[in-house]
């Protein structure tokens, strides 16, 4: 039987938004949480400053916040707004569709998900039970209250989530496809896609192409589609020959 595996990054690539839709900022009032245009304006601003990743600057600014309001969270208070994420079209099938065609052509497919948002939230979403593993950021806990950032995945680093991957599911690079939809996956895409695997971006619109052209500047992506998982679109289709090659 032919061994498949399918690493998704999660936010962007099978939810609408790029940023992690945290609904626990709302108690900072931030209405709309990481889509609220303040907080963005101050995630742009630390960027720029620091020079460091988007979600760097992010959880500075959240953990900036959550002092500021004097707020102590739980891993569960944390959770808040977990079941109102926005998924990308053709999600709540996709799953089970692309499983069953595999089944019908002897391929074992395995899922994963490749962060750098919390793995937490990801591993409680509703779509969870199809992921093998996910790989993502990790808070640090004392006496059951978050403190900080104990693990940070960073766009490097997912290389080395990759090969971990690989060996613990017995599965190589040429049996890996990887679903990506920004800047931070250009590591991750490179990497599967020199060592044999093939690559997919997933973008929202048109006025996505412009992170599509500096991702593929190496040409390292096999496929660009819209976000439509729904069986008979152009990206299914675009999954069904990365994983027949």
């Amino acid at each position: 039987m032919k061994k498949i595996n399918i690493v998704y990054d999660f936010d962007g690539t099978l939810t609408q938004v790029s940023l992690p839709r945290y609904l626990i900022l709302e108690k900072c009032n931030y209405k709309m949480g990481t889509s609220n245009e303040k907080f963005l304006n101050k995630l742009n601003r630390i960027k720029k400053e620091k020079n460091c990743e988007a979600m760097e600057a992010f959880y500075e600014e959240f953990f900036r916040m959550i002092n500021n309001n004097n707020l102590e969270i739980t891993i569960n208070d944390f959770l808040y707004g977990v079941d109102q994420i926005p998924y990308n079209r053709g999600l709540e099938n996709y799953f089970l569709n692309i499983n069953n065609w595999a089944k019908q052509n002897d391929i074992e497919l395995k899922h994963f998900i490749l962060t750098s948002g919390i793995k937490d939230f990801v591993e409680n979403c509703k779509y969870a039970k199809f992921f093998q593993e996910v790989f993502g950021c990790t808070f640090k806990v004392e006496n059951n209250k978050i403190v900080g950032i104990d693990y940070y995945l960073g766009t490097k680093e997912k290389i080395n989530k990759l090969e971990l991957l690989q060996k613990k599911s017995d599965t190589r690079s040429d049996k890996t496809i990887y679903v990506g939809d920004g800047l931070t996956d250009y590591y991750a895409m490179k990497y599967i896609h020199n060592n044999g695997g093939k690559t997919i971006f997933v973008h929202q619109n048109e006025n996505d192409f412009d992170i599509y052209k500096e991702v593929n500047k190496e040409n390292i992506v096999d496929y660009c589609e819209i976000a439509d998982y729904n069986e008979n679109t152009d990206l299914f289709r675009a999954i069904m020959n990365a994983i027949k090659s």
